[in-house]
């Protein structure tokens, strides 16, 4: 199953956003960063914490003392070559971040949502320096869902879209089409 089926569904205005994010956490449609190599992985899961156009960062405010950290770790999980206290490196981020969900309740602005995201991507981190498979499905549903609560629907799509499309093509997808399409100035 490849992304660009995700792609066809996100291009497809009559399907509802949630439905297709269901999609993705049932494995009905394939889920970016669940396929590849886990470099190519690794480096996605930290745009989709830091993109400054499409990550949680960009979407939701307030947050980046959270995702910058998580999105570090995944750079340096991404490399074949990491320091040796990884698996502490991102054991010291899962209590502080714990402690922030608990402090906010679901669908408030998407910041549960993505202090969520930055969660699983941790218990991925940690599961990953155990020599565990990680597919990032949960970062990634936790993610998008933080992008249709923090959004319209429209701009939600066309930033999901933008993430997807980065997953699939990532030397293709520049900073300024990815502007044009949510409608920034460049």
């Amino acid at each position: 199953m490849t992304t660009h089926r995700l792609l066809d569904e996100l291009n497809n205005p009559h399907r509802p956003l949630p439905d297709i994010i269901y999609g993705i956490s049932t494995g009905a449609l394939p889920s970016p960063a669940s396929t590849g190599l886990p470099a190519e992985r690794w480096q996605w899961l930290a745009d989709l914490l830091a993109h400054p156009l499409w990550g949680m960062t960009a979407i939701v405010d307030g947050l980046d003392h959270v995702c910058a950290p998580a999105a570090r770790l995944c750079q340096l999980t991404a490399h074949p070559i990491h320091p040796l206290n990884v698996r502490e490196l991102w054991a010291a981020e899962q209590l502080p971040t714990t402690e922030l969900i608990a402090a906010h309740s679901p669908h408030e602005d998407g910041h549960w949502e993505v202090l969520n995201t930055a969660l699983e991507l941790i218990t991925d981190g940690l599961d990953h320096c155990n020599g565990l498979e990680t597919s990032g499905i949960e970062a990634v549903t936790s993610a998008f869902t933080a992008v249709i609560t923090a959004q319209d629907a429209a701009t939600a799509r066309t930033t999901i879209t933008a993430a997807v499309e980065h997953w699939i093509h990532p030397t293709c997808t520049t900073a300024s089409s990815i502007s044009m399409q949510l409608g920034a100035a460049s």
